[in-house]
């Protein structure tokens, strides 16, 4: 008896194993038969004989789709569409994606549900949005671009085992004309600037020149009214007397010199005086 209950536990042994299934995961057991009708949360699940769990990745996932899409302007415009999702939905629909798709090494990725059910769905309705507008416009009204992505794409996703949770544009690559336009203007922009400053910096050199000039205009006034006004009380000072006086000073003067012969110009015409001189030699 002893024996046939441990072989009985053995063949048991033999028989089961054990199989985890991770946080953001579904599982469910397939058998030689298909697969179990139970749909299995996170934890820990027995195998018996042939049985194969098989995961389902529930988790948050990020996705980014690169697009170009000629816009109302004829312009094309290139971009990302980046999103957040998940898989979602009751048991019939987690038993769809089980049943349609074929899992690789025991898992069918969120990648595999994602290109089945939601990629045509993001690119369509994403293209739908944007092609609305011309290309000048998406810079204006990005997060308006983006809300409406976002409601389009939750919209055709109703029904579907994905659920999105954000929407925005990235990497948006304008075309050539327009960056080329742009730099341009930024270029003008900046010589304009530049220019201005130069006028501001050529108009304080001017004004420190008008300043510099006033400033010399105003010394050589100043040295002009002091010699008219020097020359004005020198000629007050002059009187006839004073004149006289010095005359007299400097002919005083000339007489103390006896290498010198001093006769008033009025003698020059006398013939004494002359003959005074012609003698003294």
């Amino acid at each position: 008896m002893k024996k046939i209950i441990i072989l009985a536990l053995a063949l048991f042994a033999t028989a089961c194993s054990f199989a985890i299934i991770p946080p953001a995961h579904k599982g469910k057991v397939l058998t030689t038969a298909g697969y179990s009708p139970e749909l299995l949360a996170p934890g820990k699940t027995t195998l018996w004989g042939r049985d194969t769990l098989v995961l389902l990745e529930t988790g948050t996932n990020t996705v980014s789709e690169r697009m170009s899409i000629i816009m109302q302007d004829k312009l094309t415009l290139s971009f990302d569409v980046k999103f957040r999702s998940r898989i979602s939905g009751n048991a019939a629909v987690i038993d769809s994606m089980f049943n349609d798709i074929t899992p690789f090494e025991g898992r069918v990725s969120w990648k595999q549900v994602y290109d089945i059910y939601g990629k045509q769905l993001v690119r369509k309705e994403a293209r739908s949005v944007v092609n609305g507008y011309t290309v000048e416009d998406v810079h204006k009204n990005y997060d308006r671009i983006s809300s409406e992505i976002f409601t389009a794409v939750s919209a055709a996703m109703e029904g579907t085992p994905l659920e999105v949770s954000d929407v925005s544009l990235g990497s948006i690559t304008y075309p050539e004309v327009i960056t080329k336009a742009v730099d341009l203007a930024k270029q003008r922009e900046l010589q304009i600037k530049q220019e201005e400053a130069q006028a501001a910096i050529d108009l304080v050199k001017k004004e420190n020149e008008k300043r510099l000039a006033q400033a010399d205009y105003d010394i050589e006034i100043t040295k002009a009214k002091a010699i008219r006004d020097k020359n004005k009380i020198i000629a007050e000072g002059v009187t006839s007397d004073l004149l006289e006086l010095r005359k007299w000073e400097v002919m005083e003067s000339l007489g103390n010199n006896k290498n010198v012969v001093f006769m008033p110009v009025e003698g020059l015409t006398s013939i004494g005086a002359q003959q005074r001189i012609y003698n003294s030699k």
